[in-house]
């Protein structure tokens, strides 16, 4: 069921004082022809062939009627009971369940005495009397109707006022095969989901209590609510909110207005397993009237004038009263001065100057009359002051305020017998009320006023504040007692603040080198040609490095232009200037000479030539001290001790201080790796059978600290010898070499 339901459900009984249950299903905007195969679908009326076959203005018979009923009522076939009828013979013995089973539940007990006439048509208003009879609806035999015959009009009236059967000028004609569906359709829907409602009752001026069999869930139903008028139109009502109980199965409309007495109509549409199901409901309300009254107030009242007397109101439902009848009175037992409060239900009695100790107020409506008498005592002070809250000037409660905003802040000041006072000329002769504010330290005094309905009240009123803060009050008794005290948050003043324009970062193009990541590579024993030295560029906003090397000895410096066209000076190195791309980081490969000092020239720029970085120049050193080699891979494994499991393994390289990553495997036959990154698989792949096609003794990674550490290495079980190949990573670089595991002396 979909959230509508509830909501419509409720609406829909909104406040039956007299509701009909049957007219509930009565509306919906299906046609004759589309309920009637409804009805066949479901089982409960029969056939007639070809769906194409037109035949709603076909009378129906007493026979058809009799199966149809008993169908939809699900009545057990009763053919025992059939015998009664003396002329259902042989031939119909198909009727005879039916006729027999709507005879015993009293619904069909034929024309005359022992007759069914099975063969006549049922007239209009032999089908309301078996429907009423059928829902068991209630009705009122004495009734007549315009149309029907005397003993059928309390039958009629009843079935057209649940919707069973539309108005007609005249119901002692034959019923179509139309009129028939017409009243099936809701029957059959009633007898499904009528037992869903079990009470519906008007509960209040604007409220309305719906009983469900079960629980609903308020989330699925349309609703529409209307009043009722002289010619039939639809007014439609309001609806202010739907109060649930906890379990689901009661619900109380409440309306938006008092209701108007007369009769309403409402209309829903629930979606139900599938099953779209409309209903109309026709109900009476009435209108709000006094039930009784009461005087309220303490016992005694201070010697004041402007005193103020409550008095309440019921209306018949129990509820207070919003608004007091026109012809209410108001009298007292001496020559007090005494009046009706104009915004309140009170009375304001003038006891000053009355000599008596004692008055008697009198209050009287449509001849019902009620009297109190109240202990006149000493002068009033105040005793305490309750708050009610902040409110704007139609008394909608009021959480903060903005610049230039006003609010209310109600308060109830009692006497010392706990009766209110709402004198305010008095109140501000004995009460102080301090208004300051946490924004910018203001505080000042402000006189009592009169807030929405008369109400007692301070007025304040929201300033421009560089922050968010508050309104704080305080009212003082004459003693400087606090007697109440509330705030109220106001919210800082936008225009006070100018958000800064946020300037957009300039974009740069930027080239660095890490000169702690720059690496030669070479033997510094051998006497080499040349050597390569690797840098490492990264870069923001670059698309293209250009670059060039000169001997330290140039003594020109080459421009970002120069760079980006073919700078080559007479101390360049061959094979001249160059360029690298790069997304960020890249790798330079430069072929220098070894034992020498040279300078790196980079600018980077993007490709569209809109940014270009500074040129950044390095220098560079191939010195044999500072090559990175790796020359020898030194098993250093003490085989004297037959039991050893381990292996100890050196790298001979320089620097000697090099700081990196090992890789190593061992295996027992050779594989002949043909590269560093073949190492560096075989050594991390969770499966290197793929890579090494001998059997793999150990393999591993491991942080290097220098020529001083060593790789101790698990798997050693005999003196055998085994092979092992390493790669020594420094500062991005990858160098491999190769060795012999085993005593060499075997």
């Amino acid at each position: 069921m979909h959230r509508k339901f509830a909501h419509v459900f409720i609406a829909l009984l909104l406040i039956a004082a007299i509701a009909n249950p049957l007219a509930l299903l009565a509306a919906t905007d299906m046609t004759a022809e589309e309920k009637y195969w409804k009805l066949v679908e479901k089982g409960a009326f029969p056939g007639y062939g070809d769906q194409n076959q037109n035949q709603q203005d076909q009378s129906m018979t007493r026979a058809q009627i009799a199966m149809i009923i008993s169908q939809i009522l699900g009545l057990q076939q009763s053919p025992e009971y059939a015998q009664f009828f003396k002329d259902l013979g042989q031939e119909w013995d198909w009727l005879g369940g039916y006729a027999g089973a709507l005879y015993k539940s009293g619904i069909m007990v034929g024309k005359d005495v022992g007759i069914f006439d099975p063969v006549s048509d049922v007239t209009i208003q032999e089908l309301a009397t078996v429907m009423v009879r059928a829902l068991n609806l209630p009705y009122d035999s004495d009734t007549t109707y315009p149309g029907a015959d005397d003993w059928a009009g309390g039958f009629v009236k009843a079935a057209v006022d649940a919707g069973l059967i539309p108005p007609l000028p005249d119901y002692t004609v034959p019923a179509s095969r139309d009129i028939l569906v017409e009243a099936s359709y809701p029957a059959n829907q009633y007898l499904s989901y009528g037992s869903w409602v079990q009470s519906v009752k008007q509960t209040g001026a604007r409220r309305v209590s719906v009983e469900i069999n079960g629980a609903f869930d308020p989330d699925a139903t349309t609703i529409v609510i209307g009043r009722i008028g002289e010619d039939e139109e639809q007014i439609a009502v309001g609806i202010e909110s739907l109060e649930w109980s906890d379990d689901g199965s009661l619900v109380t409309v409440v309306l938006s207005e008092d209701a108007e007495a007369g009769k309403y109509v409402a209309e829903l549409t629930v979606d139900h397993d599938g099953e779209s199901i409309e209903y109309s409901w026709r109900f009476e309300m009435e209108d709000e009237r006094l039930d009784h009254f009461e005087l309220g107030g303490s016992g005694r009242l201070p010697r004041a004038d402007n005193v103020e007397v409550p008095y309440f109101l019921y209306n018949q439902f129990g509820e207070p009263m919003s608004h007091p009848p026109g012809d209410l009175q108001i009298d007292v037992a001496s020559n007090a001065k005494v009046g009706l409060h104009p915004d309140r239900q009170a009375v304001l009695v003038n006891l000053a100057d009355l000599n008596d100790n004692r008055v008697m107020i009198a209050l009287a409506v449509n001849q019902k009359q009620i009297s109190r008498f109240y202990e006149i005592d000493d002068p009033p002070v105040v005793r305490n002051v309750e708050t009610v809250g902040f409110v704007d000037e139609t008394g909608a409660p009021v959480a903060s305020l903005k610049k230039g905003e006003s609010a209310y802040l109600l308060l109830r000041p009692y006497d010392q017998y706990g009766n209110l006072i709402t004198d305010i000329d008095w109140l501000n002769e004995n009460l102080q009320a301090v208004v300051s504010s946490t924004g910018n330290g203001d505080r000042s005094r402000k006189l009592l006023t009169q807030g929405p309905d008369g109400a007692v009240a301070v007025r304040v009123t929201a300033g421009s504040y560089w922050v968010n803060s508050s309104i704080e009050v305080d009212v003082y008794s004459p003693d400087n007692r606090v007697l109440a005290h509330a705030a109220i948050p106001v919210e800082h003043d936008p225009s006070l603040y100018v958000v800064p324009t946020a300037t957009a970062p300039v974009e740069r193009a930027t080239i660095a080198v890490d000169p702690n990541l720059i690496v030669t590579v070479g033997d510094p024993a051998d006497q080499v040609s040349d050597v390569t030295t690797y840098v490492y560029v990264t870069s923001e906003n670059v698309d293209t490095l250009y670059y060039v090397v000169v001997i330290s000895s140039e003594e020109e410096t080459p421009t970002a232009d120069d760079l980006m066209n073919d700078w080559s000076p007479s101390g360049a190195l061959s094979p001249g200037p160059g360029t690298a791309p790069t997304d960020g980081q890249a790798r330079l490969a430069l072929k220098l000479q070894p034992g020498g000092q040279y300078i790196l020239y980079i600018v980077g720029a993007k490709d569209n030539g809109s940014l270009v970085s500074d040129v950044l120049t390095v220098n560079l050193d191939t010195d044999a001290a500072g090559r990175f080699h790796l020359s020898q891979v030194i098993d250093n494994t003490n085989y004297s001790d037959p039991t050893g499991e381990q292996w100890e393994v050196y790298l001979i390289h320089s620097p000697a201080d090099a700081v990196g990553t090992v890789y190593y495997v061992v295996t027992d036959n050779p594989f002949y790796p043909t590269s560093e990154e073949e190492i560096v698989q075989a050594a991390t792949a969770a499966d290197p059978s793929d890579i090494v096609d001998v059997g793999i003794v150990n393999r591993g990674v491991k942080e290097w600290s220098g020529i001083a550490d060593s790789i101790v290495i698990d798997g050693r079980e005999s003196n055998n010898h085994y092979h092992i190949y390493v790669v020594l990573e420094y500062r991005g670089v990858r160098l491999m070499g190769e060795g012999i595991l085993g005593d060499s002396s075997i």
